[in-house]
């Protein structure tokens, strides 16, 4: 009956933490180049061990036209880099803009990446022409400015990828390497959607909270049954 407890009540924080990756699936269905969390799955080890794992499904999302030409989709292999100024982070969202100082960042202000470093457009900006082109090698041109080209790279093994937030990834071991101009194309005015599917999202929450409660309904049956074994002991 201890054994029972015990295997329900990891049943009930692996439910809890799945109902949690759905979640955030959902929160972020609207956000550019995320990734889907899969729930958490028992992997058998070579040892002999049952350990929880988890992955993240790289499906490509639909690539949606914007229009706006700081704005590139990403398609094939590979992932843009940007410095987050904690190291370099990987991403497949290309929703850019130009900072203050001149600097094309993310979002979240990171500075993206260019086979040169960090790039900057600010020595061009007193320029008349201001047309930014985005070839789908990755050049950026910045009027008749040749300004750099964008870093995209790739990995050996998604499954060293760690989440760090939202769209961005880390490499947990190993290391990038440049993607071959072969391997992807860059759509400039285009954006790589998030891969959620909110049908699927939804059924997934649907499962994952009805096994959740049946998991409390198994702790509470076999807690009475234990409470009513101690009290036909003391009889």
């Amino acid at each position: 009956m201890i054994e029972g407890l015990n295997k329900a009540a990891s049943a009930l924080g692996n439910g809890f933490s799945n109902i949690g990756v759905v979640a955030n699936n959902l929160a972020n269905i609207d956000t550019a180049g995320f990734k889907r969390d899969m729930p958490f799955s028992e992997i058998l080890t070579k040892e002999g061990d049952i350990v929880l794992q988890q992955f993240t499904d790289y499906q490509q999302g639909d690539i949606l036209y914007t229009n706006n030409p700081l704005d590139v989709a990403l398609t094939g292999e590979g992932f843009f880099t940007v410095d987050s100024g904690n190291g370099t982070q990987l991403t497949k969202n290309g929703k850019f803009q130009i900072s203050e100082d001149g600097y094309l960042v993310t979002s979240q202000g990171y500075k993206v990446l260019g086979e040169n470093g960090e790039i900057s457009f600010d020595e061009f900006m007193a320029d008349q022409d201001q047309t930014i082109k985005i070839t789908k090698e990755g050049e950026i041109l910045f009027g008749k400015h040749n300004v750099d080209k964008l870093q995209i790279v790739k990995v050996e093994d998604t499954r060293d990828l760690k989440k760090v937030e939202g769209s961005c990834f880390v490499l947990a071991q190993g290391d990038f390497f440049p993607a071959e101009e072969n391997e992807f194309s860059i759509q400039q005015g285009y954006l790589e959607s998030s891969n959620v599917n909110p049908v699927i999202e939804m059924e997934a929450m649907i499962q994952q909270t009805k096994d959740y409660e049946t998991a409390q309904k198994i702790i509470q049956a076999l807690d009475s049954s234990l409470n009513n074994a101690n009290e036909i002991g003391k009889v």
